[in-house]
Order: C-alpha cells, then sequence, then structure tokens
C-alpha cells in the first residue's frame, strides 16, 4: 500500500495493490490491477486497467483497454490506435477518446465525445454521444505488427452501433461523406452525416490562425522568429517537452485546485468563515485564468506558429524571390495554415497531425520561456522574423 502519489516507470509495469494517493505510470507495458484512489495517467505501447480508480483515467498509447472489472470514478481521457472499454466496465462520469479506433463496451453515466475513423457502441451511455468517424463501409486496414508493439485487431471504418448499445441521449455522429452513407440509429436518436460541419469547422480555426498569427507577427517577432529557429533545429526535444508540459499541467491543475480548497478552508476556519468565499473566489478565478489561456496557447498560438514556419520554409523554396515583410509574413501564415487546415479533415490522420504540431509548438514555447527566464537571457530583437532556411 502507498500512502501518498506514486510515480513508476519501466519496461513492464504491473501495479496489483493500493495507491491512496494519484498514479503516474509509464512503460511498454502498464497494467493496472490495483485501487488507485485518486486519479491515473499512464503511457505505453500496450496500457489496460482492470481496477478501480477513484479520480480521472488519462491514457496514451498505441492500444488503451479499460478492462471488465475497472470502476473509473470520474472522466477517461484516451488516446491511441485503439481506445477500448471491455463489458463490465464502468465510467463514472463522462468519455473523450480519439485515435483510429474507438470500441464502446462498457458503461459510461454521462456522455462520450470521441473522433476517430472507427467507433463500435455495444455498451450504455447516460448521456449524448458526439462523435467524428470516417465513411462506412470501406475495409478495415491492415493489421500493423511491428516488433514490440501489441497486435491488435483492427475494425472497419465508419459507425456500428450493436444490439446491446442502450444511448439515453441523442447520437450525434459526423461522417466525412456526402448524406445518406451513414449508419442506422435507434429510434428517437438522430446521426448528423455531413462534411459540412467539418468543412465549417476547419474555415473557423483557419481565420482564427490567422488573426492570432498575424497579431503575434505583428506585436511579438522576435518570440515568433526564435520559436521557429528552435522548431528547425531541436523538433523531437520541442515535441518531448510538448508532450511533458501537457502532462504535467493535466496533473498539477487538479492539485492546485485542491490545495486552493484546503487554503480557503484554513482561511475560513481562522476568520470564523468570512475569508473563506474570498479566497477560494480569487483563487478560482485565477486558476481559470491560468487553464483558459493554457488552452487558448494549446489550441491556437501552437498551430499558428508551426503553420507560419511551414509557410515560410514553402514560400523560401518555391518563391524566393518575394520581398520579406508584412505581406510575406501573412502569405507565409496563410499558406501554412491552409495546408493544416486541409490535412486536418483527413480522418484519423488529420487528428494525429493536430496533435504533432500542438506538441511541437508547445515544446518550442516552453525552450523559448526557458531562454528568456535565464538571467544572461539576450535581449529580444523587435525586427520581423527572417526565412530560416
Amino acid at each position: 500500500m502507498i500512502d501518498d502519489d506514486l510515480f513508476i516507470s519501466g519496461q513492464r509495469v504491473e501495479m496489483n495493490g493500493i495507491v491512496k494517493g494519484d498514479l503516474i505510470a509509464s512503460g511498454s507495458e502498464v497494467i493496472i490491477n490495483g485501487k488507485v484512489k485518486g486519479s491515473l495517467v499512464v503511457a505505453g505501447q500496450m496500457v489496460e486497467v482492470n481496477g478501480p480508480v477513484g479520480g480521472s483515467m488519462y491514457g496514451v498509447g498505441y492500444s488503451v483497454t479499460v478492462g471488465p472489472k475497472a470502476e473509473i470514478g470520474r472522466n477517461v481521457y484516451g488516446v491511441g490506435y485503439s481506445v477500448k472499454t471491455e463489458a463490465g466496465s464502468s465510467i463514472g462520469r463522462s468519455l473523450y477518446a480519439g485515435g483510429y479506433q474507438v470500441l464502446l463496451n462498457g458503461d459510461v453515466a454521462n456522455d462520450v465525445e470521441t473522433d476517430s475513423a472507427a467507433l463500435a457502441l455495444n455498451g450504455a451511455v447516460g448521456g449524448d454521444v458526439k462523435s467524428q468517424v470516417s465513411v462506412s463501409g470501406e475495409a478495415a486496414p491492415p493489421g500493423v505488427f511491428m516488433p514490440g508493439m501489441p497486435i491488435v485487431e483492427s475494425a472497419a471504418p465508419g459507425l456500428q452501433v450493436g444490439d446491446n448499445a442502450k444511448i439515453s441521449g441523442t447520437l450525434d455522429v459526423t461522417e466525412m461523406v456526402e448524406e445518406g452513407a451513414g449508419g442506422t440509429a435507434t429510434e428517437g436518436q438522430s446521426i448528423v452525416v455531413t462534411a459540412g460541419k467539418a468543412i465549417l469547422a476547419r474555415a473557423g480555426e483557419f481565420i482564427a490562425l490567422m488573426i492570432v498569427g498575424g497579431l503575434l507577427l505583428q506585436f511579438w517577432p522576435a518570440m515568433v522568429k526564435r520559436a521557429g529557429e528552435l522548431l528547425q533545429t531541436q523538433p523531437l526535444p520541442s515535441a518531448g517537452w510538448g508532450c511533458a508540459v501537457t502532462l504535467i499541467f493535466v496533473v498539477a491543475v487538479p492539485i492546485v485546485a485542491v490545495l486552493l480548497f484546503i487554503v480557503a478552508s484554513l482561511g475560513g476556519i481562522i476568520t470564523a468563515g468570512q475569508l473563506f468565499g474570498d479566497i477560494l473566489g480569487i483563487g478560482g478565478a485565477s486558476l481559470a485564468l491560468v487553464v483558459s489561456l493554457f488552452t487558448f496557447v494549446l489550441s491556437v498560438v501552437t498551430k499558428a506558429l508551426v503553420a507560419f514556419l511551414a509557410g515560410r520554409l514553402i514560400l523560401a523554396k518555391l518563391a524566393p524571390q518575394m520581398e520579406p515583410g508584412t505581406g510575406q509574413n501573412l502569405g507565409a501564415l496563410a499558406l501554412g495554415a491552409f495546408i493544416y487546415e486541409i490535412l486536418r479533415v483527413i480522418p484519423f490522420l488529420g487528428w494525429v497531425i493536430a496533435v504533432i504540431v500542438v506538441l511541437l509548438g508547445l515544446g518550442a514555447l516552453y525552450y523559448f520561456a526557458q531562454e528568456m527566464l535565464r538571467p544572461n537571457a539576450p535581449p529580444e530583437d523587435s525586427a520581423a522574423p527572417e526565412v530560416v532556411a
């Protein structure tokens, strides 16, 4: 029994005991059979959770499985080639998953939100199902056989609703084909099969990237230039730090929230309740602001930086005669953002590209912030960014 939080890593990690705090585990193969009273963060090629988890579960891997004996108290966030919940498993709140295939055979108390090529519903969902899938009727891709990788049977793309599926809310599925090629929903539910939603979403994100990227180029060009240099010279470390920063933030936010509540409670006890609401309100608002800023950077700023760099590199090769300046910068941003949005509509591959872009951009920002915080950091150059060929 571990009375505190546990951080463990290895080639093969198997936990059969009790962890009273949070558990963070990583390895090629990670199996959690014991009880975790806090939240669970697992990453590996093969991830399997078979025991009860009091908090939320965050799983990243080639294969992520919520086993038949798993009872997740809160939410499940799963990312991988295959995300699967076995029959008998239960999720106390909602499921958020992305990958090639999401196979739901267990019970989910609230909502299900997925983005995958294949989605199979065979369990009970207490709320709504909102998903994006690939074309129905296409053949499943051949199995991927790689040394050390788990063998995963691939499902056919599209939506599959089994006889045992029970969905209390609405079934809203966007399939990337023309209207009329979708699956079948049970009575009282509806499937939205349209490419219009995806196109509208991509157009909206393109506009957002142009606005945010343009503002960064105008008011913080040195950051854009340096982040681009870091992306070119250290792409893999940038992606690694992007992943690390994201995981640390996800773990740190609930911990800070708990500490905030404890501090507010102590303040309330000392002042006979006078400062409890003030401390909780100010602290909660500050934490919400930090979360909002991080989400904004994660979802927009990182993509704008990578899009601009990609556009500049392409223009440097295709149109080296272009005069440097604001017009060239905006053109590069528009080109990179347009290419990104085109790639983003590709089922599964588009999602993978989005994750890679975010991690690269976040890692570059981490390196830039690290440089700026050094006592001997060089002063920022306010000149417009130049092409780095």
